[in-house]
């Protein structure tokens, strides 16, 4: 049984698939996102739709805290590369 986080990836993912965009997502059943800043990070969502791209992090309670240097690398990612946004959803 998935854990509340990939649950969490997996309903986001569905919603932006019917919203119309292709997905990626870090979990099992998808196709996986290519790794961001030079750590290589691995964003648990990279959505597209024509000139549109979401990068969307998953956090727990705890990862909120522990990921910051994660979620840094997405958003300079994001705030880089024209038409794309990069935001947290939280798990619990």
């Amino acid at each position: 049984m998935a854990n509340k986080h990939d649950k969490k990836v997996e309903q986001i993912a569905k919603r932006l698939e019917r919203e119309g965009y292709t997905v990626k997502t870090d979990i099992s059943g998808y196709e996986t996102p290519d790794g961001v800043g030079k750590n290589n990070y691995i964003p648990d969502i990279v959505a597209k739709k024509t000139s549109s791209t979401k990068i969307i992090e998953v956090e727990t309670q705890s990862s909120l805290k522990t990921d910051k240097d994660q979620q840094e690398a997405f958003k300079r990612s994001a705030a880089q590369s024209r038409g794309t946004s990069f935001g947290i959803e939280m798990a619990d």
